[in-house]
């Protein structure tokens, strides 16, 4: 992976100049571990089913519920996407026409998309009812509790008391909870 510096505020483009991506330098320091344990768990989840469960696939409660967090975190992540509109990109950046979008399922949430991953990063490993897969997962919850401080801290750069007050009406994950 190539980082180059864009500018002062530490923003990098991944990959080169016809780049994947943009995003804060401290971004980073969720992608690059966030990529490795997704993928190491992706691969634990595979031998796990090829070497000891030999191909066998027992369709139970185990495997619904991967399949319904998997689907769930699906629609949540679309959901989230669609309301962002131009606004959406994987990496953390605003645009300079930037509008807060506090309307949706932003309304109940800040981090939809983060909560989607979550869910569904949680649901296939347990589709394939690998335990070993599931608990590297969920390593994924404190890599993305880091990003999404970062995002916060960017928005209220950006958008100053009208982030904060909206920090006071919404949750950051699960509504009416956290």
């Amino acid at each position: 992976m190539k980082s180059v510096l864009l500018s002062r505020s530490e923003r990098v483009t991944c990959w080169g100049e016809h780049h994947l991506f943009q995003t804060e330098r401290a971004d980073l320091g969720f992608v690059i571990p966030a990529t490795l344990v997704f993928v190491i768990a992706l691969l634990l989840t595979a031998l796990d089913f090829i070497l000891i469960q030999k191909l066998i696939y027992r369709f139970g409660i185990v495997n619904a519920v991967g399949l319904a967090l998997f689907l769930i975190g699906v629609v949540i992540r679309a959901v989230g996407k669609r309301t962002l509109g131009k606004y959406y990109s994987y990496g953390l950046r605003t645009l300079p026409d930037h509008k807060l979008i506090k309307h949706g399922i932003y309304k109940h949430i800040r981090h939809p998309i983060s909560l989607a991953a979550i869910i569904y990063d949680a649901g296939i490993p347990l589709f394939f009812s690998s335990l070993c897969g599931f608990l590297l997962m969920l390593g994924l919850i404190p890599l993305m509790s880091y990003r999404i401080k970062i995002e916060e801290k960017m928005l209220i750069e950006k958008f100053g008391d009208e982030y904060r007050e909206y920090m006071k009406k919404t949750k950051k994950l699960i509504p009416f909870i956290y």
